[in-house]
Parts: C-alpha cells; structure tokens; sequence
C-alpha cells in the first residue's frame, strides 16, 4: 500500500488546501469532463499496447489486497471505515449515475449494463489507489490541529471525487450513450465524482 497519497497523486499533508470546503470545486471537476470525453473518442473500447503498459505499472506498485479481520497492516495504516468502503464509494457514484439515465429515458437493459461497466472501471481506478485504506487512515489519523483532518477530508473529496469522473468516462468506452452528446456525458461523469466527493466529506459533519 503506498500511503500517503491521494488517488491523483496528490499528497495530503497536514498543511492541506485552505480552499473552504464549500467552494468544492465542482468548477474543478467540470473541468475535467472534456478531457475524459476526448480520451474516449480517440481510444477504442478494445486496446492494445498502452493498456499493457497501465497494468504492468500497476502490478509494480504493488496488489490491492482486501481487508479481512485481523489483517496486519502496515505501520499507521487504518482498516477500512464502516460506510467509507469501495463498495460504498460505487453505490454512492451509482445512485446519482442511474438517475441521469432514467431522466434521459436510457433502456433499463442498457442502464444495468452501464452500470456495471461503471462499477468495474471504478472498482479497479479505488483499488489502484488503495482508496478505502487512504480515507481511513488520513482520517483516524493523529492530527496536532484538529482543523487539518477536515482539511485532508476536503482534500480527499476533491482528489476521489476527480478519479470517479475519470473513471466513469472510461466506463463508456464503446458505448452507446456516447451517441448523446458531450452535454449527457458531462452529466454522466460529473454525477460519479459529486457522488464520491458528497460521501467522503461526511467525515467533516458533526458526529462523524
């Protein structure tokens, strides 16, 4: 597990981004959106050599392995938190998905398959990253200032929530939805990362 870092490579220090936490920069993420959408048009759905050379980077950094009771981890590094999972982290960037579809009209079937394409790209983007151990431990962490655990929360939503939008343009790679237009899939993608992002930063509520 390579902690301390975040999913995009961005380390959370205990002198975070002082961003407020409103100003959750969905302007950010948007940003993102024709990125990814570019990237899906010009790859094709079946690829080759630059999709060898991903998995060969990720096998050198090392295996995901899940977590089970009484698992020895590595020194300072939390288990998975209750509700902060990566199976958590897909029903949170699903729900928002699904609907964007059902209010397009999109056909159940392809719903269900879409869905599932979503869960597999995520699915595997949190497990490279090494997600649910990161969240648990930047947040159970000892902090000298209170304030920077809320700060390395933000920092997390904002870091997760970009890897969800990544990852969810990559879900719709020789799909049909695509068809719809830059504007649905911006839709699409941006509801996967305001998802992710919207569940993280529970950890800053109150009783958290």
């Amino acid at each position: 597990m390579n902690l301390p870092t975040l999913g995009m490579g961005t380390p959370v220090t205990d002198k975070a981004s002082r961003r407020p936490s409103r100003l959750w920069p969905r302007l950010r993420l948007g940003a993102l959106v024709p990125l990814v959408l570019g990237a899906c048009m010009l790859l094709p759905a079946t690829s080759s050599e630059l999709q060898a050379k991903e998995l060969s980077m990720q096998d050198n950094q090392g295996q995901y392995q899940p977590y089970t009771p009484g698992m020895k981890l590595p020194e300072g590094v939390f288990p998975p938190m209750k509700g902060y999972t990566h199976e958590d982290l897909i029903g949170a960037a699903a729900l928002p998905v699904e609907a964007v579809m059902k209010a397009e009209g999109i056909d159940p079937t392809l719903i269900k398959e879409s869905l599932f394409a979503l869960a597999k790209h995520l699915n595997e983007a949190l497990e490279a990253q090494n997600v649910e151990y990161q969240i648990s431990t930047w947040y159970q962490k000892p902090y000298d200032n209170p304030a920077d655990r809320t700060k390395s929360v933000a920092a997390m939503g904002e870091s997760f929530g970009a890897l969800a939008i990544r990852a969810a343009g990559q879900s719709l790679r020789g799909s049909p939805l695509l068809n719809l237009g830059e504007a649905f899939f911006e839709r699409y993608t941006r509801s996967a990362g305001d998802g992710v992002h919207d569940l993280i930063v529970t950890l800053n509520k109150p009783g958290a």
